[in-house]
């Protein structure tokens, strides 16, 4: 019976040191993206969970056609950078209508309408 090795698994390129993450800029970051929505969750859900935090200035909430249900991801602004990372830090793994959610701080604006019809 012969055995069988593992290949390695490919080392970063980089000399003495572990890899840095790039958090530099996010730190102005006031858009916190959410993935893994219920799709039972609308924009009041989102707007009294999430508003907690922060003043929320903009949601994007992008709907499938025919169902009217969400896609599962949503977008929020807030008025300041510290409410959006709190946001994160806190709901980040937390649940919302059963389901695990993930969140992220991203430094794209939120865009003013969805191109789904509402």
């Amino acid at each position: 019976m012969t055995e069988r090795g593992r290949s390695t698994s490919p080392r970063p390129l980089v000399v003495g040191g572990d890899v840095d993450m790039d958090t530099s800029s996010k730190e102005n970051a006031k858009v916190i993206i959410v993935t893994n929505l219920s799709r039972n969750v609308v924009e009041p859900h989102l707007q009294s969970i999430f508003g907690f935090y922060g003043h929320i200035t903009k949601i994007d909430l992008p709907l499938f056609a025919k169902s009217g249900q969400n896609r599962g991801k949503a977008a929020l602004e807030y008025s300041d950078p510290a409410s959006a990372h709190k946001a994160a830090s806190h709901m980040n793994g937390g649940q919302v209508d059963g389901h695990v959610l993930k969140v992220e701080l991203s430094d794209l604006p939120v865009r003013s309408r969805s191109r789904s019809p509402r």
